[in-house]
C-alpha cells in the first residue's frame, strides 16, 4: 500500500528499549503504518520489533488535541500580548490550556537543554 507523505522517517528511532534498533536513526526500520486522530498524525511502526508510536511521541504536542501550528502560533502570542490572560482573550483559548502548553513547552526545552550541555 503507498502512502504519499512529507514526513521523513528517517528522523525517527524506535522508542521500544527493548528492541535492537533502539535509540538507532537511519536503520530504515521505521516505517508509516497509518493515519490516525483528527489531525491526522501519522502511526509509525518500527520493523524490527513491531512496536507503533506517533510522529508527536517525545514532542510538546504528543497528547494535545489541539493542531500545532494553533499551539505555536498561542505560545509565540504571549511575548506580544504581555500575558496569558491577554493571548487567552485574543485567541479563544482557555487560559489553563495555554498555561499547560507552556508548561510543557518549558519541560521540553529543559530536558532537551540538558542533554546538549551534559559534559560540558
Amino acid at each position: 500500500m503507498a502512502m504519499c507523505s512529507n514526513i521523513d522517517v528517517s528522523r525517527y528511532w524506535c522508542p521500544n528499549r527493548e528492541c535492537p534498533d533502539y535509540g538507532e536513526k537511519g536503520r530504515r526500520n521505521i516505517v508509516l503504518k497509518e493515519k490516525y486522530g483528527k489531525e491526522e498524525r501519522w502511526l509509525l511502526k518500527c520493523k524490527t520489533c513491531g512496536h507503533c508510536f506517533s510522529e508527536t511521541r517525545d514532542t510538546i504536542f504528543f497528547g494535545l488535541m489541539t493542531p500545532r501550528e494553533e499551539v505555536l502560533r498561542t505560545l509565540a502570542m504571549i511575548p506580544e500580548k504581555g500575558s496569558i490572560r491577554g493571548t487567552a482573550r485574543a485567541t479563544g483559548h482557555d487560559k489553563n490550556a495555554i498555561c499547560r502548553w507552556l508548561k510543557i513547552a518549558g519541560e521540553h526545552c529543559k530536558e532537551v537543554t540538558d542533554y546538549f550541555l551534559k559534559d560540558l
